[in-house]
């Protein structure tokens, strides 16, 4: 089931849920992870799923995989190429040889490329400097 599919009842419930867990759990990172993705993806909350993420950051500052989350959540809301990169660097640099992690790095690094080769008009050639 896709998360756009989730009636707003059941994303209420699931969003207190997540507030439920964290008042038990408040500097859980994985939870803190979690509820920031949910926050993104299903709610369509930016500011709150950066708040979240920087606190499961805060908790866990070498998981890789959430630092190539929060790469990914800034380069799709923000188009931010070098705070994203800091972070996508980050996050290979803490999981070398995790395919999830290099997964999106490569993703991010694809469409960052695609974006520059947009904003180029076809073409059209770099001018030349006269010696």
């Amino acid at each position: 089931r896709r998360s756009s599919d989730l009636g707003d009842d059941k994303k209420r419930e699931i969003g207190e849920y997540y507030q439920q867990m964290l008042k038990l759990n408040p500097g859980d990172p994985l939870l803190l992870r979690n509820y920031a993705k949910y926050l993104h993806e299903v709610e369509k909350n930016v500011e709150k799923a950066e708040e979240y993420y920087g606190r499961a950051i805060l908790a866990s500052p070498g998981d890789g995989d959430l630092l190539s989350s929060y790469g990914k959540l800034i380069w799709e809301t923000e188009k931010d190429e070098d705070r994203a990169q800091s972070y996508f660097d980050q996050a290979v640099h803490a999981s070398p040889d995790d395919c999830m992690v290099l997964g999106s790095y490569a993703h991010f690094l694809w469409e960052a490329d695609e974006e520059e080769d947009e904003e180029i008009p076809q073409g059209t050639a770099p001018a030349m400097i006269g010696a």
